[in-house]
């Protein structure tokens, strides 16, 4: 950018200084095109003057917090000063081309030599911000570079402190699923060992209202007295339906009675 820059000043010192020798020879030919030549040249330093400050306004830009006001005075200055050299110029060519064209060439190769000046001083100038700027660049790629090597290495530890977590979390879960299924399976034994219970208090429940019940007990058969019944009790034989399940041989055996009589008690129970 800086290569642009300064190609475009010289190519305009160039143009300026073709502009006085066409001048030189319009001189020559005809007075009656000085004025139209002047305010060409006029335009001509207004141009390289907005084409400094465009130069110095894009060198700030590249360098943040920098100040181009200085750069922008020095500038105004050094065109100021060329176009009062101008147009002292042009003044004292138009009081002297009626008398001499040689006194305008000399006045001509003064304004040549100070516009040589002028642009040797900017040109300096812009080589002094140019090579400010590279060290500024290169200061801060510095820091740039120091910030995203600080940055992986806030990363990488961000990362490994992730996976140590990560790696505490899945041991704390699997801790947590086998209590979960430890306690489970004492919910499930408990459960069964409660089922189990009711079960239990249920049938004896069930058994103790059928012994209880006078119309299951032995007491309701005819013949059956309270000997008997104990008896056939330590048999194993206590309600009617206990009787009914039993033979006759059994019952004979377990009470010491007659064959008929426990057949006889089987009729009564089964009826």
């Amino acid at each position: 950018m800086f290569d642009v820059q300064r190609t475009a000043v010289k190519q305009s010192q160039q143009l300026f200084k073709q502009g006085l020798s066409v001048q030189r020879n319009v001189d020559s030919m005809a007075l009656t095109g000085l004025k139209g030549q002047e305010s060409l040249q006029r335009q001509q330093l207004e141009l390289a003057q907005a084409m400094a400050h465009s130069y110095v306004d894009a060198t700030a830009a590249i360098l943040p917090g920098d100040e181009p006001s200085d750069a922008h005075r020095v500038t105004d200055e050094t065109f100021a000063q060329l176009k009062t050299t101008h147009a002292e110029f042009y003044d004292a060519l138009e009081r002297e081309l009626e008398r001499d064209v040689d006194t305008a060439d000399e006045f001509s190769g003064e304004f040549v030599d100070a516009l040589d000046d002028q642009t040797h001083q900017f040109l300096e100038m812009t080589r002094s911000v140019e090579d400010q700027t590279v060290e500024s660049v290169d200061e801060l790629s510095g820091q740039l570079r120091e910030q995203l090597e600080r940055t992986q290495e806030l990363q990488d530890r961000l990362e490994e402190q992730l996976d140590q977590q990560t790696g505490d979390v899945a041991t704390l879960l699997e801790r947590q699923a086998e209590q979960i299924e430890a306690f489970q399976e004492q919910l499930e034994d408990q459960s069964e060992a409660v089922t189990r219970r009711l079960e239990n208090q249920q049938s004896v429940e069930a058994h103790t209202k059928i012994e209880t019940d006078p119309e299951h007990t032995l007491e309701s058969i005819e013949g059956i007295d309270e000997s008997v019944r104990e008896q056939l009790s330590e048999a194993g034989i206590a309600t009617v339906d206990d009787l009914v399940r039993t033979d006759a041989e059994t019952i004979t055996e377990a009470a010491d009675v007659s064959e008929s009589d426990a057949e006889e008690w089987i009729e009564q129970a089964e009826a």
